[in-house]
């Protein structure tokens, strides 16, 4: 039987699977039929030469800003991420429950990409930078709210709140009490904007359950996961053993070099790396997208494996997709190629501190479903 496609001699990275070597992958009608050696392939309507390069799953961000049109930080999914190589994403709480009906319709169902969402706990979601979300709890809509999960149980994936001490003011820790109640309510997760929290990590940590999403987890502006000591904090270290997820989100300003070089030093290290990607970031230097963040971090001296674990299998667990995130026969047949290409470029954190990137992984082609929705001219 002839294969639909076959992708040979690449570098196959899937920690799902345990494979980290150089393989050939075979598709038949948008799912992955097997892995061979190469050379043992079958004959294929397509072939897709992938000698030097790095095959993944295809990868999925965890954190994103996708609603184009509908709020001003918005992205294009399908035209901005698919050749980065991602071919999932979360949205985090671009919209809340007054809008997202909108968003599902314009965005969500007519993009190639596979997007989930967690809904903003204000009303109107993150429609500006220019002011803030209304995060007053008086006004958390909680009936929208569970009517919305009833309805879209496949998508939406969490509840999100900002808990940044410059937006919630007088409410202070109330407004992420505000959020567990409500999640508790609804049955899902809460998903947190940590970067300069109104308490010390070790006073508000205790109301992250397992699965929950601790975002800009090396974010350094006032109380960060580093104790008093430029530690780990032991209350952070619990909270991984109870099942807490710890996202990078890195974004241009939500990590420090100093943090995160201390965090990876102890080996804690990311169960998700993700951009916070929004119009402002796209395609600039200290974000551009996902492969120059996980760039980064093989930089910062984080494993191939699991950079790709990190935007692969990890993020596949929180969205519940035993068909994404991996390369297992009979797994959906997205898939990323890329070259890690020599180059000489500097990342600079929002202290200034720099780093220098000597090596940058250069998407090549993505497949979605087994069809090729991207490729290099001269791939």
């Amino acid at each position: 039987m002839m294969a639909n496609l076959v992708i040979r001699g690449g570098m196959v990275v899937d920690l799902a699977n345990g494979i980290e070597r150089r393989a050939s992958l075979i598709v038949e009608e948008g799912r992955i039929a097997g892995i061979c050696n190469d050379g043992a392939e079958p004959s294929a309507q397509q072939t897709i030469d992938a000698e030097g390069c790095i095959v993944t799953p295809g990868l999925i961000d965890t954190h994103l800003h996708m609603f184009h049109g509908g709020t001003e930080n918005g992205i294009v999914p399908d035209t901005t991420l698919l050749p980065m190589g991602v071919t999932a994403g979360i949205d985090q709480g671009s919209a809340g429950s007054g809008n997202f009906q909108i968003f599902y319709d314009s965005i969500i169902a007519r993009s190639q990409v596979h997007i989930f969402a967690c809904l903003n706990i204000s009303t109107q979601g993150l429609i500006t930078s220019s002011y803030p979300e209304n995060l007053d709890p008086k006004f958390t809509n909680l009936a929208a709210m569970k009517r919305l999960f009833e309805k879209y149980p496949r998508t939406l994936r969490g509840i999100k709140t900002r808990i940044s001490k410059e937006l919630v003011g007088d409410f202070g820790i109330a407004v992420l009490e505000n959020a567990r109640s409500t999640a508790d309510a609804i049955g899902t997760r809460i998903s947190v904007h940590t970067t300069n929290p109104p308490l010390p990590v070790s006073e508000f940590i205790g109301l992250f359950n397992k699965g929950d999403i601790y975002s800009h987890t090396y974010q350094g502006k006032g109380f960060s996961i580093l104790d008093e000591d430029g530690k780990v904090s032991l209350s952070v270290w619990e909270a991984r053993k109870r099942g807490v997820i710890f996202d990078s989100a890195d974004a241009r300003v939500h990590y420090l070099y100093p943090v995160v070089k201390q965090a990876l030093s102890e080996g804690f290290l990311p169960d998700t790396l993700s951009t916070d990607l929004v119009q402002g970031s796209l395609f600039q230097p200290g974000v551009f997208g996902l492969p120059r963040v996980m760039s980064k971090y093989l930089a910062l001296g984080l494993p191939l494996a699991e950079v790709v674990r990190a935007v692969t299998a990890g993020p596949a667990k929180i969205i519940g997709r035993s068909d994404l995130g991996n390369l297992g026969a009979g797994a959906a047949a997205d898939i990323a190629i890329f070259r890690l290409k020599d180059v000489k470029t500097e990342i600079t954190d929002r202290e200034r501190n720099t780093l220098t990137l000597n090596k940058m992984l250069v998407p090549q082609c993505t497949v979605l479903g087994g069809k090729v929705v991207f490729r290099q001219f001269d791939f």
